[in-house]
């Protein structure tokens, strides 16, 4: 299967974007402030794993902020199959569900405070979730 081999991409310094067992992980450091360069940065580190690949992702959103123009910066459907956001606070939670719904992600996003059951949703009926990719729901 396309993505079983370990591959690390650094985004400016700010974070990392690693696909290991087909699944996109995105982890940004503590504190990080991410600005537009920065989200851009993130989305060609999908394009170039993902190398055309529809993939699960797994972000990492504890105690990260972001700018006005960075939360608008959001991958598409043709490179991501669903999101789980991973966070670990109630500011994490918050900023997670101001965000979802803003999101025109066109694949289904959760938010998880659990490593395992985030990875367990974004592996489970993978090829199920691909095939309702028209649902609004």
């Amino acid at each position: 299967m396309k993505g079983d081999n370990m591959s690390k991409v650094d985004i400016k310094g700010k974070g990392t974007m690693e696909l290991s067992g087909g699944v996109l992980h995105l982890t940004w450091k503590r504190g990080t402030y991410i600005g537009i360069d920065v989200a851009n940065a993130a989305l060609a580190a999908i394009t170039t794993l993902a190398q055309g690949t529809r993939l699960p992702m797994l972000v990492e959103i504890q105690g990260v902020t972001h700018s006005a123009a960075a939360r608008k910066v959001f991958p598409d459907q043709s490179s991501i199959s669903r999101m789980a956001l991973l966070g670990s606070s109630p500011v994490d939670r918050v900023i997670a569900m101001f965000r979802l719904p803003l999101a025109p992600a066109g694949f289904p996003i959760r938010y998880f405070t659990s490593r395992d059951k985030a990875m367990a949703w974004l592996l489970e009926d993978s090829e199920e979730a691909a095939t309702e990719l028209g649902n609004a729901e």
